[in-house]
């Protein structure tokens, strides 16, 4: 490196790095203050910071001239000041003109030391100056370019943005106390500061590290080239990382039984095998914190997930492994090749074309008696599934096999081996775009019954992404099963031209990739801002302030907040809270609502978490039983969950196993029994697109809490389903005692 480039600094980037090159981070000196004492006047009487281009080099100090390498440094500042676009500053104006009526901000600054009388002069001396001198606030036109990005986004209306700012210009104008104590101001630019993730990670990025991507369709083996390398990784052992706890089991498996001794780590199961050198998980419990000789990262193109992108992004930049071998589709290649030159880690890429035949069918399928064995027909809602299912075998004579994304993963797995086993009736498989991943499956042919998906809102029905129809139809034909070739066609004609436009569809190149902050940044960030307790609130802040590049993007964080709300009143720590607000539980449902509010309540004043759940005796025979059932084994893989990470509280993990084993015995058995028949379809379910009623237990639950004796109509209707459950469980309105 020439001297001319040496700055100091507070972290040490890799060498070579893209972005960090441009735009290092320096310690805030005083150098210009000296400067100005030394040789060369000042323009402005306040000094907030030196901008970027004017802090004096390192090699600077070491010269004989001091004043001269000084006034060189200043003329350099003056021909590259930042100013405000003309457009940007209009904006910026109009914005900041309510920043003074900011009472959250006020109040915020007030316990950060602020003098109250003083509010309205600092924020109005703040606002002039911000408008004046950007060049104090921005360190280059970049970083000011990524601010009026953000003013356009329509989550960031209020004048809060600006409060970093202000409480950098406050402390270094003396408006607040600048003791170490209360010095947050740079605390607080720091952790929303997320356009250079990979320094959160210091010893990976101290690694010389080689990613290969491993790019190629489904069924075109390219797992199995990563996995074969994973099986050979040396003393430090190897770890997998997968999108659902189906594929961490599945490897977990294939490893021990090729001889590897292998733990299996999710958020509701941990088999932890004495002395293993490799480790199956999902890649939210990747264990960034060990290293490992060899890594592999699945599915890598959810990575630019919405929900789950920041668990990939983690993944990728946090793995302490001397080779990491990611594997999907052709999105994110780019992405991971721009990261890969960012971090100064090799990059290599290895393409593989799909192993056997598909073809897309050029005529449809008409109707479901053409069905054949080994067909999977593809429906995107559970009411069509088991509607599709009964029609299939009472007009063919075949059984069914059914997979969707409610069931739990270990029914999942049980009905795929159900399916692939051609010993027995069960020859046709229905299944929801769970089928798309994590299962092995042996598909002659795959039949869309539908291209079209409910996507909420006002949207209503729309086609189903190209990379989604791609991904499905892949399904056919898997490489060494009982079809040497694949088909995909569709229920209906009109259907058929978007399923080859899909097929033959380039896909689109990822642009960015997920962040979500941890529960330590989360702790650290409510230190800056102590009048704000409520996770929610600090979750909306953290996302308003945080500064992201065009590589990154915030994952939706609206679950969380319903959480947090929820929990709002509960006595929990902020830690525990985001634990408990991470957990996998699905607030529309008002029975799993009321036991998540009831756990979070017990443990926060340290009582023992009883599960308390009881489940029917006899298997369910329609499919709102079969719904009921699947709640409560949601309910109970919660519990587990808590389970590993409250354990001094949550001390019926051994019960929880137990009826998660008898839970999904119910299940299965139910996927036999279940059917409809015409008159439940009309008045269970309606006849238009929707939701089904309620539960029994839900409807009970909801008649006892609001003080009603039920509804005698509702009940007799129910009477055949009630007479399958335990009499415990009719007892019970809510199925939790």
């Amino acid at each position: 490196m020439r001297a001319s480039q040496i700055s100091m600094s507070i972290r040490v980037p890799k060498t070579q790095l893209s972005r960090a090159a441009s735009r290092p981070l320096r310690v805030h000196q005083p150098p210009l203050q000296l400067l100005a004492a030394a040789s060369t006047p000042l323009r402005s009487a306040h000094i907030l910071r030196a901008p970027r281009s004017s802090r004096v080099p390192l090699y600077a100090l070491q010269t004989r001239n001091f004043s001269e390498s000084a006034a060189l440094a200043l003329d350099a500042a003056e021909q590259q000041r930042i100013t405000w676009p003309q457009d940007v500053a209009r904006r910026v104006h109009r914005r900041m003109r309510s920043f003074p009526r900011n009472y959250e901000a006020k109040e915020l600054a007030v316990k950060a030391g602020l003098n109250p009388a003083e509010w309205a002069l600092a924020a109005s001396s703040f606002r002039k100056s911000f408008l004046s001198e950007p060049s104090k606030y921005f360190d280059d036109p970049e970083e000011l370019t990524a601010f009026a990005r953000d003013l356009d986004d329509v989550k960031r209306h209020s004048s809060f943005i600006f409060y970093p700012y202000f409480l950098d210009y406050a402390k270094a104008n003396h408006y607040m106390s600048t003791d170490e104590e209360n010095d947050s101001a740079l605390s607080l630019q720091q952790l929303t500061d997320l356009r250079l993730p990979h320094e959160m990670y210091p010893y990976a990025t101290a690694l010389k590290r080689k990613i290969i991507y491993h790019e190629g369709p489904t069924n075109s083996g390219k797992t199995h080239q990563a996995l074969e390398r994973l099986k050979q990784a040396g003393e430090d052992g190897g770890i997998y990382c997968g999108p659902l706890r189906l594929l961490a089991l599945e490897i977990y498996e294939r490893l021990n039984t090729d001889g590897l001794y292998t733990s299996l780590v999710t958020g509701q199961e941990k088999k932890i095998i004495p002395y293993s050198s490799h480790v199956s998980c999902t890649v939210e419990m990747a264990n960034i914190n060990r290293p490992w000789d060899v890594a592999v990262i699945d599915e890598i193109q959810l990575i630019g997930d919405p929900q789950r992108g920041w668990a990939w992004t983690r993944a990728l930049f946090g793995l302490q492994a001397r080779e990491v071998h990611v594997c999907g589709s052709g999105e994110a290649v780019h992405l991971v090749k721009k990261f890969a030159e960012t971090t100064g880690d090799d990059f290599e890429l290895r393409s593989y074309e799909r192993r056997s035949p598909l073809e897309i069918s050029t005529t449809h399928l008409k109707n479901y008696s053409n069905i054949r064995p080994g067909d999977c027909v593809v429906a995107f809602s559970r009411r069509d599934i088991f509607q599709i299912k009964r029609d299939i075998e009472i007009k063919t004579g075949q059984k069914c096999c059914i997979i969707y994304g409610q069931l739990p993963p270990e029914t999942r797995s049980q009905q795929a081996r159900l399916f692939n086993d051609r010993n027995n009736d069960f020859n046709i498989l229905v299944a929801s775009d769970a089928v798309g991943m994590g299962l092995n499956l042996n598909i002659r042919r795959v039949v869309f019954a539908t291209v079209k998906k409910y996507s909420g809102g006002s949207s209503g029905m729309v086609d189903i992404p190209a990379a989604l129809a791609k991904q499905i139809a892949g399904r056919a034909g898997r490489y060494g099963s009982d079809f040497a070739s694949g088909e995909a066609t569709c229920l209906l004609e009109e259907d058929l031209e978007y399923l080859k436009e899909s097929y033959a569809e380039v896909p689109t190149p990822l642009t960015s990739a997920g962040l979500f902050p941890s529960s330590e940044q989360m702790e650290e960030f409510a230190k800056q801002l102590p009048g704000i307790s409520d996770l929610a609130d600090l979750v909306d802040k953290y996302v308003m302030l945080a500064r992201l590049d065009g590589d990154y993007f915030m994952c939706n964080h609206q679950d969380m907040k319903d959480a947090a709300t929820l929990l709002r009143d509960t006595e929990l720590t902020l830690s525990d809270r985001f634990t408990f607000c991470m957990s996998p539980v699905s607030l529309r449902n008002p029975l799993a609502r009321k036991v998540f509010l009831e756990y979070a309540r017990a443990h926060s004043l340290g009582q023992s978490v009883k599960l308390d759940i009881y489940l029917p005796k006899y298997p369910p025979r329609t499919a709102e039983a079969l719904g009921d059932v699947e709640i409560k084994a949601k309910i109970i893989d919660l519990y587990l969950w808590l389970s590993f990470r409250f354990e001094e509280t949550f001390e019926e993990k051994d019960l929880a196993m137990e009826l998660k084993v008898r839970v999904l015995e119910l299940v299965e058995q139910g996927l036999v029994n279940t059917t409809y028949n015409r008159e439940e379809k009309k008045t269970r379910w309606g006849s238009g697109v929707g939701y089904g009623r309620r539960s029994t237990h839900l409807d009970r639950f909801r008649d006892r809490n609001n003080g009603s004796n039920g509804k005698q109509d509702r009940r007799s209707t129910q009477r055949e389903e009630e007479a399958q459950c335990d009499t415990k469980t009719t007892q019970d309105a809510s199925g939790v005692a």
